[in-house]
């Protein structure tokens, strides 16, 4: 399975990620048979319907701020805040302000 863009061992900054690439675009940092970790970069106004995603998944905001709505609660995560969504939770999100996270989704053979 592809192990991702970033070699295991490798330091590298999750703001602007490698100095040379668009810091305004989702990035698949590695993805592994057990894992796969994201870092996104949302712009201000973008939102993304209900759905889920068939593993654990913890959002952690590194900056900015968006509004998730899980199980039809809505819950806001700025800067250091940190977020678990359990195997197939529904959620949906709108970002309010410019917003750098970091997903990180684990996968289990079932």
């Amino acid at each position: 399975m592809n192990q991702g863009h970033i070699a295991s061992g490798e330091v590298i900054n999750l703001e602007n990620l490698k100095g040379n690439m668009d810091v305004d675009s989702s990035y698949a940092l590695v993805k592994t048979n057990d894992m796969e970790v994201i870092r996104m970069a949302l712009h201000k106004g973008k939102t993304i319907n209900e759905h889920s995603v068939d593993g654990e998944m913890s959002v952690q905001c590194l900056k900015g701020d968006i509004l998730f709505t899980v199980d039809g609660k809505a819950v806001e995560l700025t800067g250091d805040d940190w977020l678990y969504l359990k195997k197939k939770q529904s959620f949906s999100y709108s970002v309010k302000k410019d917003t750098i996270l970091l997903v990180t989704i684990l996968f289990t053979n079932q």
